[in-house]
Parts: structure tokens; sequence; C-alpha cells
């Protein structure tokens, strides 16, 4: 029996079909080039929500969401349900951070997803794709917090309320931001490889070891978990990212 092919290192990928991605000295390269591809689809998303919204009404007939299910009333609940998000930690500097996290989450669940079609890698079971999101964010929010709480003030996040325990608080502080990059970097890698690794196993070896409903029932139920882990990964990203900027700019902290 033929197996299905998923994500995997050294399986077939669609993308291996492209001349200059082909043979050992191509491979290497196949993990880019699904980063790129899963960019290239955000910004096709980016660019039918455009064009939906402006097939809406102009003035405030535009502003009733249509009687049915649509790309546009899709595109706005996601729009509301991040805005709420970033809204619900950030307050009113929510708006500055939507389209960060927004992005942010678009992207890892699309990567994610891309592991899910046979053929295809997931970018962010890669360190490579992961680290450089991480470090962004890690970025934005210290220099967001240095600018909103000038070099003293931020210094104070470090050092604790306690003045005699300043020491020791610096000391935890500054591991517990550097490890930051590392958790959200390993913990999305640790999942989205994991997730495809036991969808992957269930998919090539479960159909031949017993009855056929089974073999090929039980791997979809376990496809539509690897569909809520994709979702649940790129929303604990997002979320933590959030936090890490709430916790940076917030000046009682």
């Amino acid at each position: 029996m033929m197996s299905v092919v998923l994500a995997a290192a050294d399986a077939f990928t669609w993308l291996s079909l492209l001349p200059f991605l082909q043979g050992e000295e191509g491979a290497p390269y196949l993990p880019l080039a699904h980063s790129v591809l899963a960019v290239l689809i955000v910004l096709f998303l980016a660019w039918f929500a455009r064009m939906a919204m402006m097939r809406a009404p102009a003035g405030p007939a535009g502003l009733v969401p249509d009687d049915k299910l649509s790309p546009r009333n899709i595109f706005e609940l996601y729009t509301e349900a991040i805005l709420n998000l970033c809204r619900g930690v950030l307050g009113k500097d929510a708006e500055i951070f939507f389209p960060l996290i927004a992005g942010l989450f678009l992207y890892i669940f699309v990567s994610n997803c891309l592991g899910l079609f046979p053929g295809f890698l997931p970018p962010t079971d890669q360190l490579n794709t992961n680290v450089p999101m991480a470090l962004v964010i890690f970025a934005v929010y210290n220099l967001v917090g240095l600018r909103r709480n000038g070099f003293v003030g931020y210094f104070k996040h470090f050092w604790g309320p306690v003045s005699w325990l300043g020491p020791l608080m610096l000391c935890i502080e500054i591991v517990s931001h550097l490890c930051r990059p590392l958790s959200l970097s390993v913990r999305l890698y640790g999942n989205i490889f994991g997730d495809h690794l036991v969808l992957e196993i269930f998919l090539n070896e479960l159909p031949t070891a017993i009855h056929a409903i089974l073999g090929y029932g039980i791997p979809v139920a376990f496809l539509g978990l690897g569909l809520f882990v994709c979702f649940i990964q790129a929303f604990v990203f997002s979320l933590l990212s959030v936090m890490y900027i709430g916790l940076a700019t917030s000046h009682d902290h």
C-alpha cells in the first residue's frame, strides 16, 4: 500500500520538483522555500481581504455585516478577535501593535497548516523560522519598554520593588528575559514537529495494521486534532508576545 507523505525532512515535497530545489544541492533550501510559500499565502490572503472590503457598500451601509457567511465576515471576525486580544492586555496601545500580532498569528497558523497537506513541510518545525520571529518580539518589547519608561524606569522592572533584593531579582529577570525567545521558539518547534510526526505515523502505519475503516477513520480524527494544534500554537505564540509587550510598557510592573 502506498504510504501518505506528510511533513518530513527527508520526504518528497512538491517544491522539490522546482529545478533549483532538486537533488542534494537544493535540499537544504527546502525549509526556506516553504517559508517563502507561507509568506506568499499570507500576502494573497491580505490581498483577498482587501478586495473583499472594497466590495462593501460606501457609507453607513458598509458597517452592516453581510447576511450570509462571506469572506468579508470571516476577515472581520479575525480582525476583531485579534484586536480584542490586544485590547485585553495592551489597552489603548492595542491599535499600535495590532498589525504585528495579526500578521504574526496568520503567518504561524498558515505555516503550521502547511504540514497537514501531503507533500509540504511546515516552516515552523524549523528553528531557523521560529528564532527570528521570537527575536523580533524580543527586540520590539525591549525597545518599546525603553522608549516608554526610559532607561532608569525600565531598569526598575528588573530591579524589583524591594531594594535589598535588587541584585538577585536583576539576575533572575535577565535570565528570564533571555529565555523568552528560546521558549517561544522551542515550544512552537516541539509541538509542531511532534504533532505532524504523530499524524504521519497514523496515516502511514495504522491503515496497514488494522481494518480499513478504523485505519483511515482514526487518522482523519488526528487530522482534525492537528488542525486544532496548529491554531493553539499560533494563539499561544501571539498571546505570549502581547503579554511580553504589555509587561514592558506598564509603569507599575
